[in-house]
């Protein structure tokens, strides 16, 4: 009994790590602190319990431990795990990850505190030294894995700078420092567009100082997203109020230009409509009106297609979940995967290709995906009430809004009902070809015209 003692701190461990950090590390040094702490527990409780069952027990102990202290935290990568493709990668993203950086660890910790209490020389225990020693090098590599910065590219003469305004990250990139200020604020909640900026449209960088911002909850912006209560429609409007803040503070400008695609245009449209003398103009890409409206559409147009290409298992989905709005990301779900098929809007790859973005670090890498489904979850359903029809009637600034002749129907007619009505000191709507929701990246020489014209004015 006096040996299972020795099991103690890994449920205290887990109680703290849970407590601490629910949905895992936030920056790399707090990483490398749990890698270290947990092996550190396993040795602990291999020595005391003088037993390999510890290699079993300790994480098991600290698992359970972590999940009932997680209890009323909300976000797919902490709730109950779903049978879902987004649901296993939820449980990847999050439990999986968290198991490499304290299971694990703990196990191997817990191989070499037990086997330092053991004399046999059978020939099992050579086998379990030899298997501890790989896992034991399996854990390094992770550490040196999670400890890697995210670097960004020089640019002689320029800026390029990763940088802070206050949790939202932000990456700064021109060929001078005198240069306009364009901030762009990306499509999905918790959305990360660093790759496909400086990919895409680097080109921007001679014109503007490109300034790309991780939305709360995702990427170099992860550190942002608790408390979730607090991550309303009126605070992802003052995150980009405070980004503009910030860049006009920074660089002594007056007044920036504003770009916003999808999702983000919600909260940046807001933004312009409560600050309109922080813009000089404001573009909006794939412009959303009405989601609730426009989901509705796509809902419609999706179940069509899935009838017509006789895909049973499409069909099962939408029919169950009926027509939007959902009340979290699972029930989205049919609709986000379909898009790409039913529309070719060009999305299923962006999420994988911006997680690669050499800006970020390992640690922000795994960000840009459990932050996008732990924050679409919260925020995402409570856009549910937005009209821009009723509630922005007139922005006091130039607006543009540009559309891929391959976007979304009903977002395309929502954005069309809100701007016949819109009064604006200049509005215009624009269509690229060959384009689908991400017009600006599909045909990025095409948008670069486009953002030429906004600076030359109407």
């Amino acid at each position: 009994m006096l040996r299972a003692v020795g099991l103690l701190p890994a449920l205290v461990w887990g109680v703290v790590a849970a407590f601490w950090r629910p949905r895992g590390p936030i920056f790399p040094v707090e990483a490398l602190v749990i890698i270290a702490v947990s092996v550190a527990i396993g040795v602990v409780a291999g020595r005391v319990y003088r037993s390999r069952a510890a290699i079993f027990w300790a994480p098991v102990l600290f698992a359970a431990a972590a999940e009932i202290t997680r209890i009323g935290f909300a976000g797919p990568t902490v709730d109950y795990p779903r049978p879902t493709y987004l649901g296993i990668l939820a449980l990847t993203v999050g439990r999986g990850f968290t198991a490499l950086i304290t299971l694990l660890p703990m196990g191997v910790g817990a191989a070499y505190g037990a086997g330092s209490r053991r004399h046999s020389r059978s020939a099992w225990r050579f086998v379990g030294r030899f298997v501890a020693g790989v896992l034991a090098l399996v854990v390094i590599a992770i550490a040196g894995a999670v400890a890697l910065p995210g670097r960004v590219a020089p640019i002689t003469g320029g800026v390029s700078d990763l940088a802070y305004a206050g949790k939202l990250g932000l990456m700064i990139r021109g060929a001078r420092p005198d240069l306009p200020v364009l901030l762009f604020v990306p499509d999905l909640p918790g959305g990360s567009e660093l790759a496909a900026m400086r990919d895409r449209l680097g080109s921007l960088e001679q014109r503007f100082l490109v300034v790309t911002m991780d939305r709360r909850g995702g990427g170099r912006s992860f550190g942002d997203l608790d408390p979730v209560p607090t991550f309303t429609l009126d605070d992802e409007t003052h995150n980009v109020l405070a980004a503009a803040d910030y860049l006009r503070a920074r660089f002594r400008q007056d007044k920036i230009y504003l770009v916003a695609h999808g999702g983000g245009t919600v909260p940046a449209t807001l933004a312009v409509q409560e600050q309109p003398a922080d813009f000089r103009a404001y573009v909006g890409v794939a412009q959303v009106a009405n989601p609730a409206a426009s989901d509705r559409g796509q809902y419609d147009d999706t179940l069509a297609w899935a009838r017509s290409h006789r895909d049973t298992r499409l069909v099962t989905q939408l029919t169950q979940a009926g027509p939007p709005p959902y009340a979290d990301i699972y029930g989205y779900e049919p609709l986000l995967l379909a898009e790409d098929r039913v529309y070719g809007s060009g999305n299923d790859a962006a999420l994988a290709a911006n997680a690669r973005a050499p800006e970020l670090s390992t640690l922000e890498k795994i960000h840009v995906l459990s932050g996008f489904l732990d924050s679409f979850d919260a925020f995402y359903p409570r856009t549910r009430d937005v009209d821009f029809k009723v509630q922005v009637p007139a922005l006091s600034v130039p607006v543009y809004f540009v559309s891929g002749d391959r976007e979304v129907p009903a977002r395309v007619r929502d954005l069309g009902v809100w701007f016949s009505g819109l009064q604006a000191p200049h509005k215009e709507t624009l269509t690229l070809r060959n384009a689908g929701h991400r017009s600006m990246f599909d045909q990025p020489a095409a948008f670069a015209g486009v953002l030429a014209r906004v600076v030359a004015g109407p």
